[in-house]
C-alpha cells in the first residue's frame, strides 16, 4: 500500500464525520430554506474572516519551521504556496457587505456588516486557530500540509453541491455575492493537487529515512483535528443563523 493511501485511510473517519454532520448536510439541502441559507452565509463570512485572514501567515511560518527542522523541500514549497493565500479574507468581507445589503433590500432582518464582524468568536473558530498554532510551534510543523489538504479539499468536494443548492434557493445572481466560495471551488482544484503532490513526495522521502510511521501519525492527527474543528464551525454558523 502506498504511504498516501495509508494517510487517506487514517483520515477517513474524520471525513465521514464531516460529510455526515447534520449541519453540513442541511446547507446542501433545499429544506434549509432561502432565508436560513442566506443568513448562514452571512455568519460564515463574518466569522470566517478570523479563520481565513491568518492562513498566509500560518503556511509561511509552518514552512519556515519545516526548514529549521530539516524538512527543506516541503518547507520551501509551503513558503511559496503561502503567497497564493494572501488577502482571501477580503473576499469574505466584500461578500458580507453584499449579502447584508441583499438581505436588507429584500426586507429580511439583517445586521450591519460591522456588527457581524464584531461577533464573539465561537469555540470552533478559536479551536481551528489554535490547531494551526500548535502545529507550527510543535515538533511536527510539516503537518500543516495535511491541514491544507483536508480544508481545501472541502471546496472541491462539498463546494459544488453547496452552490447547486444555493442557486436553487436564492437564484443565480447570488453567486455574485459569494466570491470567496465560488473562487475557492475553482482555485482549490489546483491547490489540492499541489497538497497531494507534496504529501506523496514528503512521505516517500521520510519512508526512505525510516521515519514514515511517526510522520503518518502526525499528518493524520492534524488533518482530522482540522476537519473536526471546521465541521463544528459550520454547525455554529447554522445554529447562529437560525
Amino acid at each position: 500500500m502506498q504511504h498516501i493511501d495509508r494517510y487517506e485511510r487514517g483520515v477517513a473517519a474524520a471525513r465521514r464525520r464531516f460529510h455526515d454532520d447534520p449541519a453540513v448536510r442541511l446547507v446542501q439541502n433545499p429544506g434549509i430554506g432561502a432565508s436560513h441559507l442566506e443568513a448562514f452565509f452571512i455568519h460564515f463570512c463574518a466569522l470566517g474572516v478570523a479563520m481565513t485572514e491568518p492562513v498566509e501567515g500560518w503556511i509561511r511560518r509552518a514552512g519556515e519551521a519545516c526548514v529549521r527542522a530539516g524538512f527543506d523541500t516541503l518547507g520551501r514549497a509551503l513558503q511559496g504556496h503561502a503567497r497564493a493565500e494572501a488577502d482571501h479574507h477580503l473576499l469574505m468581507i466584500a461578500d458580507l457587505d453584499r449579502l447584508c445589503a441583499r438581505r436588507a433590500a429584500a426586507g429580511r432582518v439583517a445586521l450591519k456588516p460591522g456588527d457581524m464582524l464584531a461577533l464573539p468568536w465561537p469555540e470552533s473558530t478559536q479551536c481551528y486557530r489554535q490547531i494551526h498554532e500548535d502545529v507550527i510551534a510543535g515538533p511536527h510543523p510539516y503537518a500543516q500540509i495535511a491541514i491544507e489538504n483536508e480544508i481545501e479539499m472541502l471546496s472541491v468536494d462539498v463546494g459544488p453541491r453547496l452552490l447547486v443548492n444555493t442557486r436553487y434557493l436564492l437564484g443565480d445572481d447570488i453567486l455574485d455575492d459569494l466570491s470567496f466560495l465560488t473562487d475557492h471551488v475553482t482555485l482549490d482544484i489546483g491547490h489540492t493537487k499541489f497538497n497531494r503532490r507534496q504529501m506523496v513526495t514528503f512521505l516517500d522521502t521520510q519512508a526512505e529515512q525510516g521515519r514514515v510511521e511517526g510522520v503518518l501519525d502526525a499528518l493524520v492527527v492534524a488533518g482530522s483535528e482540522a476537519l473536526d474543528a471546521y465541521r463544528a464551525f459550520v454547525s455554529d454558523c447554522v445554529s447562529m443563523s437560525r
